[in-house]
């Protein structure tokens, strides 16, 4: 506690030079601006009708779904979903129990922007960051009296409807948004080794969602309130080999943030409390019940033009109930970090921080960062390059502490080191970066097979990462046709280094990790007109650390052309768009065994009032 009093102490001694804010206005994430060495892309999500897996999957990042509208985990950089941090107004939300998120319960349309970024930033963000860092909205949203209204229509019975509310008036500002969407999942596709097409079962699912935001402004400061609640009914895909399963899960996710903002002069005092409740029940089994509570404390100042710093603690505790929780599955932590930002001169820049973190009965983790970055510009060209070294880790979750059977309260936390090097390049309207980065990790954790058929986590995995991460984007304008085009393109090697499970395994490819996926994005606008043609390539992954092709999954490429555009009725603004998904109409699996459907249709409108 000693320093937050201290953060306390120095925000309001800096009033004393307080300059008083009739309104204040804020923009972006709170801690992007100290990820100097690595490329952080920001996504506006506001209006859009796709679920977040949908949205991060169209850029360029991979995603395991495990069918149709199932399932969606992500993964950064060769590793696995729970090394990927996800933070909601700079609050953890990853699955205390399972240490990931799904993405197919989150939204686009209750959200307001994403940033991802890949990388190694144990130092800044805390738990969980070895691969990546994916944010989700902050308080920094600029409002207005308006009423959104939005309506899809697609193939196998997709339909969904939305509906939100924004409203600003003096010193208050908020939205109001819900939303519900369904679809049977009644596709057919291909058995394999055959012409005979096979129609999917049980695999319907059901969603709706309801969040609200509110404001207060006054003086120097800011109080803000974010709740947000989502259901899912979600019959569980079968396999293309036992059509007829007939499972279910059903999820309910309840999130609640408050914020409290100072302003200072060149300096800011940020306090927020989160509280997340979820419960997911297993077909007619008893439920299995998670809570939440955060809280996060930040000062961050500006010296100068040229240093600025950020400090601040994280205490975050959570606890699992239901029938494999028979002992008091708890687990509390508390972090303190500080990030030094320096600009060197008008080329050079860098960042160096460092994370003290406590897990009660796990010890403490040291956490250094250093990150360098130089920009030159002359003229229309511009060119500089990029670099970091870091320290993660990853601790064990619920599951691998206090499931009962099988749960290992002996674990140690996951530990790696990371570099990454990067250069950029722009000239005029075209642009591209080249990254390559490098992960060392040990006592990754693994569920092995113990006597009388029981499963046991284990510090035993020793992993290295490699990769080449690059992207070329150009824009051209021709009288009143505008053209866009962006390639990413990301080739990685994710090694298994232990002779884990016997030594036949050293050295193999880690399950579901492509060594090559690539996404290509055109979009070609016309006035109010606008075509887009994406394309996508994802290659072989492996399913087990055998490595053998016989159970591997295949590679795939797809296809996907959008139509859109706006028309004004009456006064009114009307966005339209049509998609072909699949327009070839491959058969392809993420997950082995799990079908995706063929090529598909979708129909949406959105109106302002």
């Amino acid at each position: 506690m000693f320093l937050y009093t201290l953060l306390c102490w120095l925000s309001l001694r800096g009033q004393v030079d307080t300059v008083r804010l009739d309104s204040m206005e804020f923009e972006g994430f709170a801690f992007v601006p100290y990820a100097t060495g690595q490329v952080v892309r920001t996504l506006s999500e506001n209006g859009v009708l796709e679920t977040l897996d949908q949205r991060l999957s169209s850029e360029g990042l991979y995603l395991k779904t495990y069918g149709n509208a199932q399932l969606a985990t992500i993964s950064f950089r060769g590793t696995s979903a729970a090394h990927t941090n996800v933070l909601w107004h700079g609050i953890p939300v990853n699955s205390p129990t399972l240490g990931l998120t799904d993405f197919s319960q989150w939204h686009s349309w209750l959200i307001d922007q994403v940033a991802v970024q890949a990388g190694n930033e144990g130092a800044l963000y805390g738990t969980g960051s070895i691969g990546g860092t994916v944010f989700i909205d902050h308080f920094n949203t600029k409002r207005a009296n308006e009423v959104m209204l939005g309506l899809e229509f697609g193939s196998f019975g997709y339909n969904f409807q939305g509906v939100q509310a924004g409203f600003k008036k003096n010193d208050f500002q908020g939205t109001t948004k819900f939303y519900r969407s369904a679809i049977a999942n009644n596709f057919t596709y291909p058995l394999k080794g055959t012409d005979v097409m096979q129609t999917q079962q049980n695999a319907a699912v059901l969603n709706y969602g309801f969040r609200q935001e509110v404001q207060r402004f006054w003086q120097n400061q800011r109080l803000s309130v974010d709740g947000l609640f989502f259901y899912q009914h979600r019959e569980s895909q079968p396999s293309t080999t036992q059509n007829s399963g007939a499972d279910f899960i059903i999820t309910e996710n309840y999130k609640l943030a408050f914020e409290h903002l100072i302003n200072l002069n060149q300096a800011s005092f940020t306090t927020t409390l989160g509280f997340m409740a979820d419960q997911m029940t297993y077909n007619v089994m008893p439920p299995i019940a998670t809570q939440q509570l955060s809280l996060t404390s930040r000062y961050d100042r500006s010296f100068s033009k040229s240093l600025h710093w950020i400090a601040g603690f994280l205490y975050n505790t959570s606890k699992a109930e239901g029938p494999n929780f028979q002992i008091d599955g708890a687990q509390r932590q508390l972090d303190f970090f500080s990030i030094f930002n320096y600009k060197i001169n008008k080329v050079w820049s860098s960042t160096i921080g460092f994370r003290e973190s406590n897990v009660v009965g796990k010890g403490l983790q040291w956490l250094p960062s250093l990150g360098i970055k130089s920009q030159w510009t002359l003229a229309e060209r511009s060119w500089g390059f990029f670099g970091k070294l870091a320290k993660g880790f990853r601790y064990p979750t619920l599951n691998d502490r206090f499931w009962s059977p099988g749960g290992n309260n002996l674990l140690l936390p996951e530990k790696s080191i990371s570099t990454d090097f990067g250069v950029q390049l722009s000239q005029g309207v075209v642009g591209s970066s080249l990254t390559m980065y490098q992960t060392w990790s040990e006592d990754w954790i693994l569920w092995m097979p113990q006597a009388q058929s029981i499963w046991q986590p284990q510090n035993i995995q020793k992993v290295t990462i490699s990769g080449i991460e690059y992207s070329l984007s150009s824009q051209l304008e021709i009288t009143q046709l505008l053209i866009k085009s962006e390639w990413l393109l990301s080739v990685q090697k994710s090694k298994n280094v232990s002779p884990y499970p016997s030594q036949l395994q050293l050295g193999n490819q880690l399950p579901y990790v492509p060594y090559l996926s690539s996404i290509w994005a055109n979009t070609f606008s016309f006035r109010r007109y606008t075509l887009t043609v994406d394309q996508s390539y994802t290659g072989r992954r492996f399913t087990t650390l055998d490595n053998d092709n016989k159970y591997s999954v295949a590679s795939f490429y797809l296809l996907d052309i959008s139509m859109a555009s706006s028309l004004d009725f009456q006064k009114i603004a009307f966005d339209l768009s049509f998609k072909v998904g699949n327009v070839l109409n491959d058969y392809y699996e993420n997950i082995k065994n799990r079908a995706m459907p063929g090529v598909n249709f979708q129909f949406q409108i959105t109106t302002k009032l």
